[in-house]
Formats: structure tokens, C-alpha cells, sequence
């Protein structure tokens, strides 16, 4: 699995994911990911070369979306591959994190920089 971040102003960050979320990729991006995700108040994760999600994948997102939810945070998935959506939606992934269509969609879930 292939894993690019991009931090975007204080506090918010982009993580592009690409590759299959089976037990070997989220194996392969769980420890940056979450050390991504903990440092963020906002984390858009562009899902869009995803072409696959295992149990295992949904759990990662939901104990990262669960965390930056404790904290006030958010958690936005986007781009997603429609069957990659569809099991994201079935199994409830929604109700702790936004599921958009589009980047523009998510980058209103940003919070403009202080200042």
C-alpha cells in the first residue's frame, strides 16, 4: 500500500492512499497513518486508489476517525472507488467520519488558519 501526506495549514493535513487495504497494506501504512492522523484536527484522506477494503482497513480508519473524534476532529474520506464506498457505507464507517465525492467537497470540512 502507498501512503503520501501533505500537511495543509496548522493542525490539518492530506493523506493520499493507494493499493489494496487488505491485512499486508494496512499492516504496511497503519503505524505512519495513525502518527498522521494524531497530529491532525483535520485529516482529508483521499481514497481514490484504493481498489480494495478488508475488515482490517475499516477498522484502521475507524480507530483513527474515533481518536481525532475524541479530540474534536475530523475525519474526511474522499474519492472513494464505488464499491470501496459501498462497504464503508454498509458497515456504519459513516457515522464517525464524512464520506464525500470530491475534493472541493471535502476542503469544506477545513478550518481556515488563525491569524
Amino acid at each position: 500500500m502507498k501512503l503520501e501526506s501533505t500537511p495543509l495549514d496548522s493542525g490539518q493535513i492530506l493523506v493520499s492512499l493507494a493499493g489494496r487495504m487488505d491485512i499486508a497494506g494496512a499492516a504496511e501504512i497503519e503505524n505512519t497513518f495513525s502518527a498522521l492522523v494524531s497530529h491532525a484536527h483535520v485529516a482529508l484522506v483521499d481514497m481514490a486508489g484504493v481498489t480494495f477494503l478488508a475488515s482490517i482497513g475499516i477498522r484502521l480508519i475507524l480507530a483513527n476517525a474515533k481518536s481525532l473524534h475524541k479530540r474534536g476532529g475530523t475525519l474526511v474520506l474522499f474519492n472513494c472507488d464505488p464499491q470501496v464506498e459501498r462497504v464503508l457505507l454498509t458497515t456504519g464507517v459513516n457515522e464517525l467520519t464524512e464520506i464525500v465525492a470530491t475534493r472541493a467537497d471535502a476542503n469544506r470540512f477545513l478550518v481556515p488558519a488563525a491569524g
